[in-house]
């Protein structure tokens, strides 16, 4: 971890919302006590905010320096400056490696969601992830990743302890989990992909972890 006198100011810009794409920064700098500023805004606020280069968000502001926009590219300073990204540069791409696996994923949901017959879109999502679906492949890879660290006794992505890819899985199997998205049963990932499943517990169980959720009670509701 960075000296905390070397971590410049930060501002993370996001919805209100703990969508794993701004929700892994957030949690990282929160279990390491790296204060940053959660802006949380609407779509018009982050737009007339000056800081999304690609006109996407999140955005991370870092002070005397400019704006990272870019899910990986905020995941990974975030990651260094708080100690939860690999030195070693294989396990550093094996990180990069997740969150490029959530990102394929994610855009294959958001794709369903310019559907608007109901029917049709529950349908498109039952064939993402059927067996030989591309949402079950692509899962199935991370999965793999999984494996293929072998730590034990929890399965990270990249050596033996936690990294913010750890929590971008954590929170995006909370999300597909959900029961959010009509067509992808509650069920499918504990089922299907036990190494995700079992990260995802062990990392909800975690009290920094516990205790973000705490306060932020509206979106992790007691179940």
């Amino acid at each position: 971890m960075a000296s905390r006198n070397n971590i410049p100011q930060l501002k993370l810009i996001y919805l209100d919302h703990h969508y794993w794409r701004a929700e892994c920064a957030r949690v990282a700098l929160h279990i390491s006590g790296v204060p940053f500023d959660d802006a949380r805004m609407d779509y018009d606020g982050m737009y007339s905010s000056g800081a999304l280069t690609f006109g996407t968000f999140p955005a991370l502001v870092v002070g005397g320096k400019g704006v990272l926009n870019q899910t990986q590219a905020i995941a990974r300073y975030v990651g260094s400056i708080t100690g939860m990204y690999p030195t070693d540069p294989f396990l550093a791409a094996k990180c990069d490696e997740a969150i490029d696996g959530l990102t394929d994923i994610s855009d294959l949901i958001t794709a369903t969601m310019q559907e608007r017959n109901p029917q049709r879109k529950i349908q498109w999502r039952q064939s993402l992830v059927a067996p030989n679906g591309r949402m079950t492949m692509l899962l199935n890879g991370l999965e793999t990743v999984l494996k293929q660290n072998g730590a034990s006794p929890v399965p990270y992505v990249a050596g033996n302890s936690l990294t913010v890819s750890d929590l971008a899985l954590w929170r995006a199997v909370g999300w597909i989990s959900s029961g959010i998205l009509d067509g992808i049963p509650q069920t499918y990932i504990r089922d299907t992909f036990p190494n995700l499943w079992a990260l995802h517990v062990a990392i909800d169980q975690d009290p920094k972890v516990m205790d973000w959720k705490a306060k932020n009670p509206h979106h992790y509701r007691r179940r």
